[in-house]
């Protein structure tokens, strides 16, 4: 018969013979340890996206707003992380992070924030 050892800390188990981990703490520990680095990775992102939405509602408390794009970075604005796209009838392109997103403005360096409407869904 040979020994049966734990997946997370090697010890010896004893009870049912489909048993993978001597206890909860283990079996705990070697799944978090096999999904932190793709979680820790979706946490960042999802970190980024939160920051993006909170800048574009600081800079837009009356849901609609032209704003310098480097006022948008100093209050934590990563352009390059969105949730979604939505293009306009008059064919603006706009980038949103969950209900807040932007276009580019007619004036050079600026962009429009608006909140997101209900026919935009």
């Amino acid at each position: 018969m040979e020994k049966r050892t734990c997946l997370y800390c090697h010890e010896p188990m004893r009870g049912r013979s489909d048993k993978k981990f001597c206890c909860v703490q283990c079996k705990s520990s070697y799944h978090n340890q096999s999904t932190s680095s793709i979680e820790a990775y979706v946490r960042s992102v999802n970190k980024q996206l939160r920051a993006n939405r909170s800048a574009m509602h600081r800079a837009c408390p009356e849901g609609k707003a032209t704003v310098r794009k480097e006022f948008l970075k100093k209050l934590g604005m990563d352009f390059k992380h969105l949730t979604h796209t939505w293009k306009s009838k008059g064919g603006n392109l706009y980038y949103f992070c969950y209900d807040y997103g932007y276009t580019q403005s007619s004036e050079v360096g600026k962009v429009l924030v608006i909140q997101q409407q209900h026919y935009m869904i």
